[in-house]
Formats: C-alpha cells, sequence, structure tokens
C-alpha cells in the first residue's frame, strides 16, 4: 500500500502543473467511490497534495468512500467493549486529553487557499477518527461532504419489553462490539410524540447476542427506541484551530462519537446548510455538541442548517473563566481548571489582548490588563502571560481572568433545530443575532445568554438580539420552576452585578406549557416586545433593572 502511494504521488508530480490554481480529483490519486476498498491511503494523498499547493481545488465525486485504519478501528473497539472501563464516561476519561491517541482522517493542517468540493461525496469512517482537521488553514471551503460511521457509534435499538422495574432492547444488527459489558450514556426516543427523552438506569446487561436488559423506573412504551452514546466527548468531527476565514457548506454529519465541529482560536467561520441529522431509521447524530467554539474572533455566522439528534448543544460559543497564579509582578500562568477542554488545546491571548479580572463568587469586576506577551509549553501544558501593567490583585485565588477580545460576534438565523439534548444556542459573547429559526423538542432551555461558571465558560453577554423566531415544546426534561424558550444568568453564587445588558427579545412565537418562557437573571436594559406566547405571566425576573415588557 505504501509503495501504491509513493509511486501514485510520483506520477501525479509528472502529470499535475505546478500552477497556483489547479483542480484535482481523488479519483486521481486512487479513490474510487462505490468499489467497497479503503480509501484512506488516496484520500492522505490527496489530502498532502493540497497541504503542498495553495489554491487547489479538491473534487472528491459523489459516492461512498470507505475510510479504515487498523489504530482507529482498535480504539473503536476498545470504547464501545468496556476496554478502557465498564462507567459511562470511562472511554472519554481515556481518550478525551490533549494526549490522547487519535487519528486524523483528511489533515488539511497550514492550508491556504482550498476549495474541497464533495457534493453527494460520503466518507464511511471504520474506526473512530478526527474526520477533519483544519489547523492554521486560511481560506479553506469544504462544500457537499458526508460523514457517517459503518459501526454507529451510538448503539441503537428498539424497546420489546416494559416494566416498573426494567425494560428490554433488540438492538440493531450493525451494533457489534456489545459482548458481556455494556458501556455509554442512554436516551429514548418517543415514536408517538417524536422526541427524545431521558431515563435512569441501573445495570445493563446482555441477555442475547442482540438483547439488552436495563434496570430503570422510567417503564417506557414497547416500541420506542433506546440509544446508547458510547465514548462522550471525543475528537471533532472537523476540528478548526488557529485557522482563519473557514466556511462549511452543505456539509452533513450523521454520526460522530464527538462533537461535530469544534473551532478554536480561530477567525471568521461561515457554516452555511450544515445538517448535523442521524441516518434514516437512526435517533443520534453526534454523541455530543453539533458545533462548539471556543476563544475564537472576528464572526461566526450559522444560517440555514438542520440540527437533530445531538447528545447535546446545537452550539455553544464562548471564553474561558482563568484560573490566576502571579509569576512577578506583571506575570501570571493562566489556568482552565474544572473545565472541559473541547478542542484539547492551550489556550492563550495573543499581544494587545485586553483580559479582565472578576471576583469568583460575584462576578464583580476587578481590573483590565493589557497582554504584552503569553508564553506558550505544549510539553509542559502551560500558559504564561505577561501584561503592560502589574496585577494589582491582592488575593488571586478569589478572582478569574476572561479575555474580552477573543469574543466573536455569532449571527445564527434561519436554522432548524428538532428533538436533542440539552440547548439549542448556547451564547456567551457579545453582539449576537439570533433570528428566524425554529426549535422544536430541546430537552432543555432553547437559548441560553450568559456565562456558566460551573463549566469556567465565560461570560456575560450583551447587545443581543432574538426575533422571529418558533419556540415549540422546549425544556421538557427540566422542572416546570425552568424556563422553556430563554434564560439568562451568571451562575454566580452571590449576587452579581447586572452584567447581562442590553437584550432584545422580540416577534417570537412561543409555544410552551410551562408556566415560564423566558427567565431573566443578572440583566439590564431588556425590552421584550411583541411575541405571541399562550401564557400572560410569561417573563420571571431576579436581579434586573429596566426591562420593558409590552
Amino acid at each position: 500500500m505504501k509503495i501504491f502511494a509513493v509511486a501514485t504521488a510520483l506520477i501525479l508530480s509528472s502529470i499535475i502543473p505546478h500552477t497556483y490554481a489547479r483542480t484535482v480529483t481523488a479519483a486521481q490519486f486512487g479513490a474510487i467511490p462505490d468499489d467497497g476498498k479503503n480509501d484512506a491511503d488516496a484520500l492522505r494523498q490527496a489530502a498532502k497534495y493540497c497541504r503542498e499547493h495553495a489554491g487547489t481545488t479538491l473534487v472528491i465525486a459523489p459516492g461512498v468512500y470507505d475510510y479504515a485504519d487498523t489504530t482507529a478501528q482498535r480504539i473503536e473497539r476498545e470504547a464501545i467493549s468496556g476496554a478502557y472501563g465498564h462507567g459511562p464516561l470511562d472511554a472519554q476519561h481515556r481518550l478525551f486529553r490533549h494526549d490522547g491517541e487519535y487519528v486524523k482522517g483528511l489533515d488539511l493542517t497550514g492550508c491556504k487557499n482550498i476549495n474541497v468540493e464533495a457534493e453527494g461525496a460520503t466518507l464511511r469512517m471504520h474506526g473512530w477518527y478526527e474526520v477533519i482537521t483544519l489547523e492554521r488553514a486560511q481560506n479553506v471551503k469544504i462544500r457537499g461532504l458526508a460523514v457517517t460511521y459503518s459501526r454507529p457509534p451510538a448503539t441503537n435499538g428498539r424497546i420489546i419489553a416494559s416494566g416498573p422495574e426494567y425494560f428490554d432492547i433488540r438492538l440493531d444488527p450493525e451494533c457489534i462490539y456489545l459482548d458481556s459489558i455494556v458501556t455509554g450514556r442512554m436516551y429514548l426516543y418517543d415514536t408517538r410524540r417524536q422526541c427524545l427523552y431521558s431515563t435512569d438506569t441501573g445495570g445493563m446487561t446482555m441477555l442475547s447476542r442482540d438483547i439488552m436488559r436495563v434496570k430503570s423506573s422510567r417503564n417506557p412504551a414497547v416500541g420506542d427506541f433506546a440509544v446508547l452514546r458510547h465514548g462522550g466527548h471525543y475528537r471533532a468531527a472537523i476540528f478548526i484551530k488557529e485557522a482563519r476565514n473557514i466556511t462549511i457548506e452543505g456539509v452533513k454529519i450523521l454520526s460522530h462519537p464527538g462533537m461535530g465541529i469544534v473551532g478554536h482560536l480561530s477567525e471568521n467561520i461561515l457554516i452555511d446548510g450544515l445538517q448535523v441529522v442521524p441516518e434514516p431509521g437512526k435517533y443520534c447524530s453526534t454523541n455530543t455538541d453539533a458545533t462548539h467554539f471556543t476563544s475564537c474572533s472576528g464572526t461566526i455566522t450559522i444560517r440555514n442548517c438542520t440540527f437533530r439528534g445531538n447528545g447535546d448543544d446545537c452550539t455553544n460559543i464562548h471564553n474561558y473563566y482563568y484560573c490566576v497564579y502571579p509569576q512577578s509582578e506583571k506575570s501570571a500562568e493562566l489556568r482552565i481548571e474544572g473545565a472541559d477542554l473541547h478542542a484539547l488545546s492551550l489556550d492563550y491571548p495573543l499581544r494587545g489582548d485586553t483580559m479582565i479580572a472578576v471576583n469568583r463568587r460575584n462576578m464583580k469586576e476587578m481590573g483590565r490588563y493589557v497582554v504584552a506577551k503569553a508564553d506558550t509549553s505544549h510539553a509542559e501544558w502551560k500558559v504564561v502571560v505577561t501584561f503592560t501593567q502589574p496585577l494589582s490583585i491582592e488575593n488571586p485565588e478569589e478572582c478569574y481572568m476572561t479575555n474580552i477580545s477573543r469574543v466573536p460576534k455569532a449571527i445564527i438565523t434561519g436554522n432548524t433545530v428538532n428533538s436533542h439534548f440539552a440547548r439549542a444556542f448556547l451564547i456567551k459573547t457579545p453582539n449576537a443575532y439570533i433570528a428566524r429559526n425554529t426549535i422544536t423538542n430541546s430537552m432543555m432551555t432553547a437559548i441560553k445568554l450568559g456565562g456558566e461558571l460551573s463549566w469556567r465558560e465565560a461570560g456575560p453577554v450583551h447587545d443581543i438580539i432574538i426575533e422571529d423566531n418558533y419556540i415549540y415544546n422546549c425544556s421538557r426534561d427540566l422542572p416546570d420552576s425552568d424556563p422553556s424558550c430563554i434564560l439568562t444568568s451568571t451562575e454566580a453564587m452571590e449576587t452579581p452585578p447586572q452584567a447581562n445588558r442590553n437584550i432584545i427579545i422580540r416577534n417570537n412565537i412561543f409555544v410552551t406549557d410551562k408556566p415560564t418562557a423566558i427567565m431573566l437573571n443578572d440583566a439590564r436594559d431588556v425590552r421584550i416586545e411583541n411575541n405571541r406566547i399562550n401564557n400572560d405571566n410569561f417573563v420571571k425576573q431576579n436581579n434586573c433593572s429596566n426591562v420593558i415588557i409590552r
């Protein structure tokens, strides 16, 4: 196989002219659709060519391309079979770490001015991967590609028996690697209401090769479906890091063992027409978030997308709250503690960035500091920042820092969300426009604004417009005291300043059987107007001022 790959590269170097603008096809590298052969080496050669030739358009013809790597297949088998542990998140604890083992699929690291035209093409992954890598890439567009897995990373099955103490599931035939040990986290799908719902689970055991028994008091309906997500967090299907001007258009992510798209320390990302939806007859797409963006800048645009069956939020856009460990009068080590590093990468400020220090308990601002330089060590997993002025923080253990320069504008328009875990849009960045979206059957509050201290995800929001959205039957898995449609908060332990500000919520349609549609915490200068809802007292407030409702 290696001889073939080298020979292919030599032939291509002689037949493809060395110009700055060129078009190549995956077939030229040996990737032929629908032939049942392993296309991994050929597609890797195609990606290598793109890395070495700026300005290339890579055309992947319609059809199915099988991608198999022995290391990735071993990781998949071990994660599902319980080799990393029997707990629901043991595989995540083993694999989801910056030094964890993983395999890249199409590595487009460092690519410049590259178009991947793949309308109608499907990558069928055998094993677990970071499918597409866009590190330090500039001006890259990927259009039309679909990603799915030969062995779904979530086990599906129909409930065939149910009682007050347990229920039984008949598994789909492709759900291999489940022998005597059952791993993963489970949720259920209501075939009548066509939405997901949660369940408590005790022991899970295999009664036979295709029958699983789950101890539970839920007593779900026979005929409903069960979904067992393996692995928790893992590498993203599409990973964007330290990149600029990236476009993902018309891409489909039908299944993946981690998040769909993760962007980190990147500028200007456009996601247009993305579909994160399950395969026909399945009920899980990504095992966790559909999209997730950390410490980005510029503009993140998510438009005309469809999200269904994802195991967590449709999008989460945020910076971090850093713990501060002074090193000198003007420098400090900054650490992210007690949080998932979704990009599995160091997070660091750039020269000229402004960072604010806030009190950990009440989020009150304690000072602003401009970055002079940032020293990073991947070997020691360490970031030391030098500021232009001395740090005047008496008790560093009582404060966090956050980078207010790495907060992108967010434009989220025309998307369709249905039947997924958690929130539709989790926004912790200022200057967001959320409009003309349809959100139905989100298991938690549809739109959440503001930081989450529990995850160390910053921060407060301001200058937000939420208009012309349709939100239906959300927050089904939360108590009635939680809002169904919109929530603002800081999660501060003590009464904080009214940090969330300048929010407009107008011309939306809210349909809910919960008593509260909107809950405002720690907010000021909010206008709520011309919304349609079936409840006159649909807004609750806590620690708010200048809220106008009409």
